[in-house]
């Protein structure tokens, strides 16, 4: 699996903030998926190996993009539900901090149109040139950036203010901020050795501030199909908190019980079928 040399997006004007922006989104037959969580003051992005490399090459795509007032939306049906509560996932948005200023009415204004419902006003083609480089030895572009330093430092330099603006996740960057974390991103595997104490994730923080992390699952989808089901078996329940402190640790113990029932069923039924044995996998 490799990083996307060309990612074909669609593309709408809507005027944002008393300007015209193009918002360009991802096409229909996008296979890759999201999920946001917030959890101890930090906001998480969660997705699996390919959709880590769609969103590093989406981020490094973006550092390149050279048109004003552009900027990129992830939104339904490319969100989950998070892994963890099952609880809906705000839109992200990426916008090149040069040529792309993105406030909170520029959020808001978004977060009223959203899904995007209206006809595409064409299709392009979002490139990554020498990002797959980068991925091949990630060591080396790191150590040939430029240094950097956040006090009385030029704009361009600015540590960008990732967070919730009106509903939206917004991850604002500079050029080299956006290409950094393609790399981090996009170099993120969960089949590492060691990957997360041997659980099958991987993750890092975007900022030294802790304000986004992103999570790699091999499972991704098995724990977002699990979250859901305990969710659902829960609210079902007569005594069913309402309080969503209460009923979030509910469904994420509740899930990863499910889960790990799943996982442990899958792997009997792969041992079996190379032994000729053949049972019938247990669903969730």
């Amino acid at each position: 699996m490799t990083a996307h040399h060309g990612i074909k997006l669609h593309r709408r004007t809507i005027r944002l903030d008393g300007r015209p922006c193009t918002v360009l989104g991802l096409r229909p037959g996008t296979v890759e998926r999201f999920s946001v969580n917030e959890f101890h003051d930090t906001w998480h992005i969660v997705t699996h190996r390919a959709g880590a490399l769609l969103l590093g090459s989406l981020l490094w795509g973006m550092a390149h993009q050279r048109a004003q007032n552009t900027v990129l939306v992830v939104d339904r049906p490319f969100l989950d539900t998070n892994p963890f509560d099952a609880e809906p996932s705000p839109p992200i948005v990426i916008a090149p901090a040069q040529s792309a200023p993105f406030g909170d009415r520029a959020a808001r204004e978004l977060r009223r149109r959203l899904p995007l419902s209206t006809p595409s006003e064409g299709t392009v083609r979002l490139r990554a040139p020498g990002y797959a480089e980068a991925l091949a030895d990630t060591g080396a572009w790191f150590r040939a950036q430029p240094a950097r330093h956040f006090h009385g430092y030029d704009e361009r330099h600015r540590r960008p203010a990732i967070g919730m603006r009106a509903g939206v996740l917004v991850l604002p960057g500079t050029t080299q901020w956006l290409r950094e974390w393609a790399v981090q991103i996009g170099s993120l595997n969960p089949a590492w050795p060691g990957a997360a104490s041997g659980h099958g994730m991987v993750y890092d923080y975007m900022h030294t501030d802790y304000s986004l992390e992103v999570q790699v699952f091999d499972n991704y989808r098995d724990r977002v199909t699990a979250a859901r089901i305990a969710r659902r078996q829960i609210a079902a329940e007569p005594s069913a908190p309402t309080d969503p402190h209460s009923l979030r640790p509910l469904i994420w113990d509740r899930g990863t019980g499910i889960h790990a029932r799943v996982r442990r069923n899958r792997r009997a039924h792969q041992v079996a079928s190379r032994r000729g044995i053949g049972p019938r996998p247990e669903t969730g």
